[in-house]
């Protein structure tokens, strides 16, 4: 017997994500077009937080910063800590940026998130003597392999990055 109710396929539901991630992330699909002056060093300042249970026993380094921005039409690249992410700027002054270490080492051995995501708007320069900001969320995709075991976390956390 049946209860009526139409059930939605979970094949669907995956499927509407995927598009919806494909699409640029909150439904965008495209870069602007004339897009807002975001290039730039901008000096980051992480939320502060504790760290997830997942990742007891791996080695986690938050990014300290600066990013570096530059910009070729709505495409968006940035340097952070050695990592660069790439991605695009929207009409709306919102962005994604994407990048992974996987297969770097780093100085010393440790080579930080293995990917990370930043995700946010730019902040235009508000009144005489206004800072352009970014604000939004990083997260990064940390690992750890020790005695052929690989733990995985995920870490996110609430930036602001002011124009310097």
């Amino acid at each position: 017997m049946t209860s009526g109710r139409f059930r939605f396929p979970t094949f669907a539901l995956t499927f509407s994500a995927v598009l919806l991630i494909a699409s640029g992330c909150g439904g965008y699909s495209q870069g602007c077009i004339d897009c807002p002056p975001i290039e730039g060093r901008y000096g980051l300042a992480l939320d502060p937080g504790t760290l997830p249970s997942a990742c007891d026993g791996v080695q986690v380094d938050l990014p300290v910063g600066p990013i570096d921005v530059s910009r070729q039409g709505s495409d968006v690249t940035a340097t952070l800590d050695r990592m660069t992410l790439r991605g695009t700027l929207y009409a709306t002054y919102d962005f994604n940026l994407l990048g992974n270490n996987l297969g770097q080492e780093m100085d010393g051995g440790t080579r930080g998130p293995d990917s990370a995501l930043l995700s946010g708007r730019y902040i235009p320069a508000i009144g005489d003597g206004g800072v352009p900001r970014l604000v939004g969320d990083w997260q990064g995709n940390y690992s750890s392999t020790t005695a052929g075991n690989t733990r995985r976390c995920s870490v996110t956390r609430s930036f602001t990055a002011t124009h310097q």
